[in-house]
């Protein structure tokens, strides 16, 4: 009996048994995603994406466009049994249901045998999404995608362990994430490319590291940006060569993206890593919104509606505004907010195009415009994280989380399931949110800023700009 993968690029992998295909995760077989702003950087071939249509089984981690990809889902086999995380609310099982698939919820953090041989053990998250353990012919295949842990760190090195050969798949990018952020004076808070490119291979391979795997393959990482108003954004995609280039865990084999890998000898059987192209040959113009066009009131209603749902920012931010076709409006989050001097609001501006606007506020997911990168974010005394973010696109968009009252829910839905995790997050949120940014505030003041950064680095081994 032979087991193989190969991994097709953005967070697929293809798990074979004696060459036939068995498994497939997150498939995103054709298209572009994020209104157009995403393409994959290598499609797929023919023979790939019939492997795929022919997989027993389908897994998905979370909603996202690039991992739930509706175009994608028209083309699937009705006869494949779609495996999902046990997430808090089931959109995913929802829309599966309307177009006909057959669904199981995996049981969090149990082991299912799928087939003599193969298992696979899920774990979803507060992050509203999921990661997957597949134990295939005896190894182990950990797929994080692009999900945090969520204080389950622990719970997946004692999983590694366990196995004499392991591989981890997981984002190795920071653009996967909205980086088309600007200052009050329009000035851009995002910074060079090469300035953060080889601090975010270093944390991944930190992570490899503390995991214990033998082996690392970026996830979730192989896309460009195909719209004309994104294109910019190609230049802080980390390329195949700047990740050989600073990857830090020299005992961890790193393998190509788009690779087959045989599990029983851990062989390297193919590789179409330098077969990708130029970004900049994928951008299409058709893709342009009419940025021009603006909102009539009935559209503007729409939009304020959609903007005042999320009531769980209320506490700690002041406004959300729209600038759309040159027109500007600024939606209070209470009565108190309006009140204060316009010096002192806390609040976001988000410039976008009239129709992905649109689009959003019908289906509800704010994230898809954050992500396209399209779509320019100017902060007013605030940051997106750790607040705006998870609350507007993975608390309102796909858990249905809108009020306090459902957030208390929310949260003790995840202590009760796992408190050691759901702990361990808190203080990983508070450190990285509250007590990291109070420490470069007040070293900046006293002057030791550069010092301690510098003396941080060489603790611990931290690459500078490349």
């Amino acid at each position: 009996m032979s087991w193989t993968f190969e991994t097709l690029g953005n967070a697929m992998i293809q798990v074979f048994k004696d060459g036939h295909p068995i498994l497939a995760t997150d498939p995103w077989i054709v298209g572009g995603a994020y209104f157009g702003s995403w393409g994959l950087e290598r499609p797929l071939s023919g023979a790939q994406i019939a492997n795929v249509k022919a997989s027993k089984y389908l897994w998905f981690s979370h909603g996202h466009p690039d991992h739930f990809h509706p175009e994608s889902l028209d083309q699937l086999n009705r006869d494949s049994l779609v495996l999902l995380p046990d997430q808090y609310d089931p959109e995913m099982a929802r829309t599966l249901d309307e177009r006909g698939f057959k669904h199981s919820t995996l049981p969090h953090k149990q082991w299912v045998d799928l087939m003599d041989g193969l298992r696979i053990l899920c774990v979803d998250n507060e992050n509203m999404d999921a990661i997957v353990a597949i134990e295939a012919g005896g190894a182990l295949l950990l797929n994080k995608n692009d999900s945090p842990f969520c204080g389950d760190d622990p719970f997946f090195r004692k999983l590694v362990a366990q196995y004499g050969q392991s591989y981890l798949f997981a984002l190795c990018a920071f653009d996967a994430d909205m980086i088309n952020i600007v200052d009050e004076h329009m000035n851009s808070l995002i910074g060079p490319p090469d300035e953060r490119k080889p601090g975010t291979v270093f944390s991944v391979g930190k992570t490899a590291e503390y995991l214990r795997v033998k082996n690392f393959c970026c996830s979730s990482s192989q896309h460009v940006y195909t719209r004309p108003d994104s294109a910019w954004a190609n230049d802080y995609r980390i390329t195949w060569p700047e990740m050989k280039k600073l990857w830090p865990a020299d005992a961890i084999r790193l393998i190509p993206p788009y690779s087959t890998i045989d599990l029983a000898t851990g062989a390297l059987l193919h590789t179409a890593a330098d077969d990708v192209g130029e970004p900049s040959a994928r951008v299409l113009p058709e893709l342009g919104e009419d940025w021009g066009a603006r909102l009539s009131e009935e559209e503007w209603r729409r939009v304020e509606t959609f903007a005042r749902q999320f009531q769980t920012l209320a506490f700690w931010q002041d406004f959300i505004a729209f600038t759309v076709g040159g027109e500007t409006r600024t939606f209070f989050l209470s009565q108190a907010s309006e009140r204060k001097p316009a010096a002192r609001r806390v609040g976001v501006t988000f410039h976008v195009p009239r129709g992905s606007l649109l689009e959003t506020v019908e289906y509800g997911y704010f994230d898809d415009l954050l992500i396209g990168n399209f779509m320019k974010t100017q902060l007013h005394g605030m940051t997106l994280y750790p607040l705006f973010s998870p609350r507007v696109a993975k608390l309102g968009g796909n858990a249905k989380v809108f009020t306090n009252s459902q957030l208390w829910r929310f949260r003790l839905h995840y202590l009760a399931r796992s408190p050691g995790a759901f702990l361990r997050y808190r203080w990983e949120l508070s450190r990285n949110a509250v007590l990291m940014p109070a420490a470069r505030r007040w070293a900046r003041a006293v002057g030791l800023f550069d010092t301690l950064k510098g003396l941080r680095h060489r603790v611990v081994g931290a690459p500078r700009a490349l």
